[in-house]
């Protein structure tokens, strides 16, 4: 009895001593984790941009993400596609639908000298002789700053995601109205794309995306359009559509997000053959019928023959 005691008094003892282990690593590695801000095993986090305000003159630090939003159609020159320039940033920015907003956002450059500098909005890249847009927003004042701090600049610009190029054009506008025209849709909905630029003829295109139940002809008098349809088991994210134009390259024509799985019970349209497949198949199933023709007449003959001669 006394042995079964010690034992089990043993027994309580490892066991404790396990969870006190347990409760060690898990503060060590939370420690670890918290010091490692730069570590392998950090999760890289970018702060959102900064608002910057028509007319102001915007203290920055360099690396440092800034936003640009204007309402859209209240001046020309303020349109998707126009750019966001200024010697202070590593590269334009592009202003971009964002539902009734255009905005742009850009990043100041890690070799920019202290100093004030202009942000003007630009012609759209392809177009400065078509419309000369040459408009002051405001500017930016860059701080002075060490060598040591532009080298870490340098790092953080280059772990930033990228600046997105989705556009979200508003709900009643068609689809798409560019090729970043990002609509967001469910799997087993339904779309219509159209053409608004006229660029094809009835029957001339058809659409295709991974996403869809089957591709689509365009069709229409004077605008071709098509509806589209999100296959059920279609997964969340990003798709393409593929404008594929008789006698001409394919090419990227819109985009599209999954934004959710389908709804229980959804199921996809049985796809129907095309004419164009029957039409293709006719000639072998006419050929195979004049063949089992012609081999059921001789076939005949030989045994009318063959009763003959007896």
């Amino acid at each position: 009895m006394q042995q079964f005691e010690r034992s089990s008094t043993e027994m309580k003892r490892v066991q404790m001593s396990m969870n006190w282990m347990r409760v060690g690593v898990a503060t060590s590695l939370a420690v670890l984790l918290s010091g490692m801000s730069g570590g392998a095993l950090a999760v890289p986090t970018a702060d959102p941009p900064r608002p910057m305000p028509s007319g102001a003159e915007l203290p920055v630090t360099l690396g440092e993400r800034i936003s640009i939003s204007t309402d859209a159609g209240v001046s020309g020159d303020a349109s998707n596609g126009v750019r966001v320039v200024s010697p202070a940033f590593v590269s334009d920015g592009t202003l971009r639908m964002d539902d009734r907003l255009l905005t742009a956002v850009v990043t100041v450059s890690c070799t920019a000298a202290p100093g004030s500098y202009e942000v003007r909005f630009g012609s759209p890249v392809g177009d400065e002789n078509v419309s000369k847009i040459d408009r002051l927003w405001g500017s930016v004042r860059v701080a002075p700053v060490e060598a040591a701090e532009r080298e870490a600049c340098e790092r953080r610009v280059a772990d930033l995601p990228p600046v997105s190029q989705e556009e979200r054009w508003p709900e009643d506008s068609g689809w798409p109205a560019t090729p970043w025209d990002v609509r967001r849709v469910r799997a087993g909905e339904r779309m219509t794309a159209s053409d608004g630029f006229a660029l094809a003829s009835d029957g001339e295109v058809t659409l295709s995306s991974p996403a869809f139940t089957r591709s689509v002809v365009m069709r229409g008098a004077k605008l071709v359009s098509a509806v589209v349809q999100i296959r059920c088991d279609a997964q969340p994210g990003l798709y393409e559509v593929r404008w594929n134009e008789r006698g001409k390259s394919a090419k990227i024509w819109a985009r599209y997000r999954v934004v959710d799985t389908a709804a229980p019970g959804c199921q996809d349209p049985a796809v129907a053959p095309q004419a164009s497949a029957v039409r293709r198949s006719a000639p072998w199933l006419l050929g195979g019928a004049a063949a089992l023709t012609a081999a059921g007449a001789a076939g005949y003959v030989f045994l009318r023959r063959r009763k003959a001669s007896r």
